[in-house]
């Protein structure tokens, strides 16, 4: 009797420690997919762009990507972090704010000066919202507090 009952556990534990896994590499995947999809250039109807690229920044988590929002007060980068929330049920997007924005102003053009980014270069900066559309082409954009913006995707011609 004791035998089937520490059996039994035993096959309660590993179910459920498979569907953790599971939970777990889902949210990795659903990271990667909106990685994959956001990467571009946006303006909004005020004409303000909105740049989102995925970076390796390993000190923040490995699904970080970087974005450069262009208003008329002047720029503003961040670095967001995609990481599973406690229940394992969504991604949270956690904003990182430059201590010196200026010794970071040519990240868009060279991501390898992440390389040298220091635990002391960044103060969290809350969390965002930014969501893709389901046709990829609008991003729904609010972090730090700022209220949403819809921005559209920029479509660059590849002719000559």
């Amino acid at each position: 009797m004791r035998r089937m009952i520490a059996t039994c556990w035993l096959l309660a534990s590993v179910v459920a420690l498979a569907a953790c896994v599971n939970e777990l590499e889902l949210r990795k995947r659903d990271a990667m997919k909106f990685l994959q999809n956001s990467t571009g250039e946006y303006v909004n109807e005020a004409g303000e762009l909105l740049f989102m690229a995925p970076v390796h920044a390993r000190m923040i988590g490995f699904n970080t990507f970087y974005v450069e929002r262009a208003t008329p007060r002047g720029p503003s980068q961040r670095l967001v972090a995609l990481e599973p929330s406690g229940d394992g049920e969504s991604l949270v997007q956690y904003s990182y704010a430059f201590v010196a924005p200026a010794q970071w102003r040519d990240v868009r053009a060279h991501p390898e000066l992440l390389s040298a980014l220091q635990p002391n270069d960044l103060r969290p900066a809350g969390t965002c919202d930014i969501k893709l559309t389901d046709d990829l082409n609008t991003v729904s954009y609010s972090c730090g507090g700022s209220p949403p913006a819809s921005y559209t995707r920029v479509q660059h011609d590849l002719d000559p």
